[in-house]
């Protein structure tokens, strides 16, 4: 389970999330790993339930495994 006990160690979740298409708002997968990283550093099953969508180096599962759907190529952005 990805646990960031200060924003430093958040850095590569938020790299990730800045350049997905979803990065707009919180994905589910952001919001769990957010309201309840914490209280499940006690629970042996949600702790497996969230290292498996966020990794301790902090990689988003979700983000990997469908790189090339979720990836905004920022030279072939459109802005207006």
């Amino acid at each position: 389970m990805a646990y960031f006990s200060n924003s430093s160690e958040g850095a590569e979740f938020d790299e990730q999330c800045s350049i997905c298409k979803y990065g707009e708002e919180p994905c589910p997968i952001f919001a769990v790993q957010m309201l309840y990283n914490y209280d499940a550093c006690n629970n042996e099953v949600a702790t497996k339930i969230l290292e498996e969508l966020v990794r301790q180096d902090g990689t988003c599962a979700m983000f990997e495994t469908f790189r090339k759907d979720l990836y905004i190529d920022a030279k072939n952005l459109k802005l207006f």
